[in-house]
């Protein structure tokens, strides 16, 4: 469901200069469709770089944009909702903007392992940005995102006129770390979402992802209390209460026993299982 039609009135279209941070792996053929929007539009890859260029065809692009009723701009409207994609504001020109955020391609784990930064996801925008480190925001005066959860928008602005300088490698806090963790899981449940509106649309209850989120969160934890932690095992375990369409475990003994009972076999193969029999139950008509 699409929630985002309109921006925040009070953002500074008329003091900085605008850009969209978009993301060329969740939003497929990005360059031929800016191209469309916006034939004169100037991109700016943030993949363009020595340690990236092997990865450029799916890089976020940086993009200028400079009213908020232009094409680009209600694109990334209509794509809010996919979290794929940031509205910046800044004094400097994009290049410079860019190259404070290839700063961030790449950062360090706590313990000091490399791990890459999805940038344009806007729940990763969130947490950095929300972290209150304001040698993040560089150039940036201004990160808005949408949040699909709260279908809301979420906005972070420096504290401080002049931030530190960002040097590299970034090595995250502990905190910060833990907020990209939740991340992670956060996306989990949506995909979980769009899987169950996909194929059980009359069953997965509630109009907004909000009204779904404590349904979503018991299933992922009642997935992880039985050992099941890949998302194909999620979505499986999903599937199952599904089709059981809120009978209860007890009247499908063998289903109980492949979820419950101790087994040599690995978790992911007894789920699938239960899968099937759950399947062949609602085909059937509730029928044994």
């Amino acid at each position: 469901m699409k929630l985002f039609t309109s921006l925040p009135e009070d953002l500074p279209w008329s003091e900085q200069q605008a850009f969209l941070l978009l993301d060329g792996t969740t939003l497929s053929d990005l360059p031929e469709r800016l191209k469309k929007l916006s034939p004169g539009t100037t991109t700016v890859a943030l993949y363009d770089c020595p340690s990236f260029t092997a990865l450029r065809d799916i890089s976020p692009l940086l993009v200028a944009v400079q009213q908020p009723d232009e094409p680009l701009v209600q694109f990334y409207l209509e794509h809010a909702h996919e979290e794929s994609s940031v509205l910046l504001f800044s004094t400097a020109p994009a290049h410079d903007v860019a190259q404070h955020l290839r700063k961030l391609l790449t950062v360090e784990l706590p313990e000091g392992l490399p791990v890459i930064l999805r940038l344009a996801d806007a729940a990763v925008a969130q947490a950095l940005f929300g972290s209150g480190d304001q040698r993040l925001f560089g150039p940036i005066v201004c990160v808005v995102m949408a949040d699909s959860v709260s279908a809301d928008w979420q906005r972070h602005q420096p504290r401080l006129p002049d931030c530190p300088e960002l040097t590299t490698p970034y090595r995250l806090s502990p905190e910060l770390d833990a907020a990209l963790d939740r991340v992670d899981r956060r996306r989990a449940l949506l995909e979980l979402d769009a899987h169950l509106l996909k194929y059980f649309p009359d069953r997965h209850g509630g109009e907004t992802v909000a009204q779904r989120w404590p349904m979503l969160e018991q299933l992922e934890s009642e997935a992880g209390a039985l050992g099941l932690s890949s998302q194909s095992e999620l979505f499986h375990y999903a599937n199952v209460m599904a089709w059981l369409d809120g009978t209860a475990l007890e009247q499908h003994p063998s289903i109980a026993h492949l979820l419950h009972a101790p087994s040599l076999q690995p978790p992911g193969e007894r789920v699938a299982l239960a899968a099937g029999l759950a399947q062949r139950w609602s085909s059937q008509g509730g029928r044994p």
